[in-house]
């Protein structure tokens, strides 16, 4: 009976040890991504953790610059139309199999196919006759994403883009196993099935609890790789993803309650993090749907907003008031000004009252705007004030919360009237966020479509002039302004708590460290 009891506690002991040695990150993310198919995911909630199972040709270092991913090296041929890219030595899935050229092409096949109807494949409708095969145009063979051999992708553009190698460190850009979901279709990605490319594999899978992952032993540098283990913890409600950072059960959380801010600088300055972000917080309008095809409605209720009062009163975490669509965080751009929303909240009232009266609203006949947004306290309190500055110019504002997977639901699908959106920038150029509201992007919110901004962002993209690039994105951004198809609030600060036990952490305005680089001590 001794031998057996000092038997369990050798065991449990081991088991401790064992325990204590493995590494292992707990990372909390805001909800459940409705996806893990780097083809199909696309926004914020899906995006960290992607980057933790997939890599492409590139991907990003702890700094976010570009740095060789599944391709050691590549050529760019004078004219720009041309990127030849060569793999490494021995890539293998995370089951093992061999991964090769053929992978991508299939990929981007895939991808572009309207059948997949990816979100994402508007970033990449720069590579050749990607658009018209998305259409259903052109074949899907006639992309021009090519294998001359094993170990070479060839991709061929329609015009040069100094952006190219950015689109392809993004975690749409990737290879995705062809076995797997030639065998399970759209339900590949669950655990036990899901392949990947990138530094850790998916393990397990529970709804509204984590998603585990495992470093990948077949990952071509899975040797550098000192975490374990990754745990994902989706977390909606900021205040109960702050108690379990201070509990010890997160090491990193990307969000917590505004109002805490003044309590974390004084008690937790070491862990506390506050970094410009290349993305914006804004209200998709629905223009298809009466009364919001009207541009003077769409402006009315822009002008109402007091930005730097939802900034610096109610937010106060290094955010700061957005009225264009692209941040000024982002490399070589100056970021759009306009005056108009400089001048005193009453006068901007004025204007948006008269603007509603043309449009035959008034007392008589209010306008009401159906509101939808996804279930946080920082978004209810948000959308509480606009409906009380909307309330100001005589608006009705009817305010409805869903889970996050039903608002993009909702969105993709343009079942709504107003709803609260945000873009993060897929690569770090002002083009980023401008192909957004391009005709046929597959990710429009709003289905805007306009021939001048089309037209001004064609130029930008075949100038080889910085500065004459410069100024035709401004003006594409002007006129995309003009016609107010979104309502922009904030541009984002990454505000996160990093424990001062994880190492490797690196502040950029690109986004959160990616598990690779990191380690807990």
């Amino acid at each position: 009976m001794k031998l057996r009891a000092a038997l369990a506690g050798l065991l449990l002991l081991a088991t401790a040890q064992l325990a204590a040695q493995t590494q292992a990150l707990h990372r909390g993310t805001a909800a459940d991504p409705p996806s893990l198919d780097p083809t199909l995911a696309s926004g914020t909630l899906a995006t960290s953790i992607l980057v933790d199972l997939v890599t492409g040709l590139l991907t990003r270092a702890a700094d976010s610059s570009l740095t060789p991913g599944l391709a050691e090296r590549w050529t760019i041929d004078e004219d720009g139309l041309r990127y030849t890219f060569h793999l490494r030595e021995g890539l293998r899935w995370s089951d093992g199999r061999v991964l090769d050229a053929d992978d991508f092409v299939w990929s981007y096949q895939r991808l572009f196919d309207p059948a997949t109807a990816s979100p994402a494949a508007g970033t990449l409708f720069v590579i050749r006759n990607s658009r018209a095969a998305y259409s259903g145009e052109l074949p899907l063979d006639q992309i021009g994403v090519t294998a001359p051999d094993a170990r070479t992708v060839v991709f061929d553009l329609e015009e040069p883009v100094p952006y190219f190698l950015e689109l392809l460190a993004g975690s749409n850009a990737v290879p995705v196993p062809r076995h797997v979901i030639e065998e399970y279709g759209r339900e590949w990605t669950r655990a036990g099935r899901m392949v990947s490319s990138g530094p850790f594999m998916l393990v397990e899978r529970v709804p509204q609890s984590h998603i585990r992952l495992a470093r990948n032993p077949y990952f071509h540098a899975a040797g550098d790789i000192r975490l374990d283990e990754v745990w994902w913890h989706p977390t909606q409600d900021l205040a109960t993803s702050l108690r379990r950072y201070r509990s010890g059960e997160l090491d990193i959380v990307l969000n917590f309650p505004p109002e805490e801010i003044s309590r974390l600088r004084r008690q937790m300055p070491d862990a506390l993090r506050i970094v410009p972000a290349q993305a914006v917080y804004f209200l998709a309008v629905n223009i298809e749907r009466p009364p919001f095809d009207d541009v003077r409605v769409r402006r009315a209720l822009s002008l109402a907003i007091d930005r730097e009062g939802l900034t610096t009163r109610l937010l106060r975490t290094g955010v700061t008031p957005a009225t264009s669509l692209v941040t000024d965080a982002i490399t070589d751009y100056p970021g759009l000004v306009q005056p108009e929303f400089a001048r005193p909240v009453p006068e901007r009232q004025a204007e948006a009252r008269a603007l509603l009266a043309a449009a035959g609203f008034g007392p008589d006949n209010p306008l009401t705007v159906p509101l939808v947004y996804d279930t946080q306290e920082e978004n209810r309190q948000l959308m509480v004030a606009i409906a009380s500055m909307w309330r100001a110019i005589g608006v009705q504002t009817q305010v409805e919360n869903v889970q996050f997977s039903q608002l993009n639901r909702l969105v993709r699908t343009r079942d709504y009237s107003v709803a609260r959106w945000a873009y993060f920038a897929a690569f770090d150029d002002a083009y980023s966020f401008l192909q957004l509201f391009e005709t046929g992007n597959p990710g429009n919110p709003v289905n805007y479509s306009n021939p001048e901004y089309d037209a001004l962002l064609a130029l930008a993209n075949r100038s080889a002039d910085p500065e004459e690039r410069r100024q035709l994105l401004l003006d594409a951004e002007r006129r995309l302004m003009e016609d107010q198809p979104l309502i922009p609030i904030y541009f984002y600060a990454g505000r996160r708590l990093v424990s001062p036990r994880v190492q490797g952490w690196v502040d950029t305005p690109r986004g959160p460290t990616p598990s690779r680089w990191l380690w807990v001590e």
